[in-house]
């Protein structure tokens, strides 16, 4: 990592006190305080890309690995009619039907809804309170629990991600490396997943694109489906970001004009696919 990179990181804002917490209210809570919409974003992006793939592999529910699931957020918005604000007023008004800490509460609410069947989630994170919750109240299937910066994954959790087809992440990038990918990807390649990334700016995604290349896999950016991912959560944030965006010859324009931040779009096939 340069240092230019490493000082980003370190102005970046934190939601790590967000992310272990048994119940996800403050999770949702600071993310609703600087507008976080990637995943609302990505949500017709991940959409459109699965009907394709469920036209090249009809014979079973399509298996996804949320890289980054945390409380289950992607899970909740694929596999439901549920929009990202409908989620930050469930659990974060005093009344919604998500501000108790009553489990039977959650998994009432979650049953409620209109899910789709033919998508199989699991969630990847290092963060076993939020992925326990997410498993808990039926948004994700099966859980690996591991930090692959600095472990590698265990044979059980190797099999929860066996057979995967899709492989997902909307804020993980930066966190996560081309070493945790490797590591999944590894642990996946016998299905040929494909792999669909947001990466917040400035973060690059040459690393990992190189490591999916040495699977067999193609990566493409596509410009066109850049999407916003949250506000700038303070000055020293913008000017830490910008700088190093001016330095690699990134786009800004979007940034300054509007005071979000922007996530690229990254899709990775097998060259042996029709993408």
């Amino acid at each position: 990592m340069s240092g230019s990179e490493a000082g980003m990181r370190a102005a970046k804002h934190d939601f790590t006190p967000t992310y272990d917490q048994p119940w996800p209210h403050a999770y949702y809570s600071a993310h609703l305080a600087l507008d976080y919409m990637i995943c609302d974003r990505a949500k017709p992006v991940f959409e459109d890309i699965i009907a394709r793939m469920r036209r090249q592999r009809p014979h079973r529910p399509l298996k996804i690995v949320d890289v980054g699931a945390s409380y289950g957020l992607n899970a909740a918005l694929l596999r439901s009619r549920l929009t990202l604000d409908e989620l930050y007023a469930a659990y974060t008004l005093k009344d919604g039907p998500l501000a108790s800490q009553r489990l039977e509460d959650h998994q009432a609410f979650f049953t409620r809804q209109q899910r789709r069947e033919d998508l199989d989630v699991v969630g990847l994170d290092p963060s076993r309170h939020a992925l326990r919750y997410a498993r808990n109240v039926g948004l994700i299937r099966a859980a690996a629990t591991a930090n692959l910066e600095t472990e590698e994954l265990s044979p059980t959790d190797r099999e929860v991600l066996r057979d995967a087809d899709l492989i997902i992440s909307t804020g993980c990038v930066g966190y996560a490396t081309a070493r945790t990918f490797q590591r999944v990807y590894a642990a996946t390649a016998a299905s040929r997943p494909w792999v669909a990334s947001f990466a917040m700016h400035p973060f690059g995604y040459g690393d990992i694109a190189a490591v999916l290349a040495g699977f067999g896999l193609a990566t493409i950016e596509k410009p066109d489906l850049r999407q916003r991912q949250r506000r700038f959560s303070t000055e020293q944030e913008r000017s830490s970001i910008l700088s190093l965006m001016a330095e690699r010859g990134m786009d800004d324009r979007l940034e300054r004009a509007t005071g979000y931040i922007y996530a690229a779009f990254h899709l990775s096939t097998p060259r042996e696919d029709d993408a």
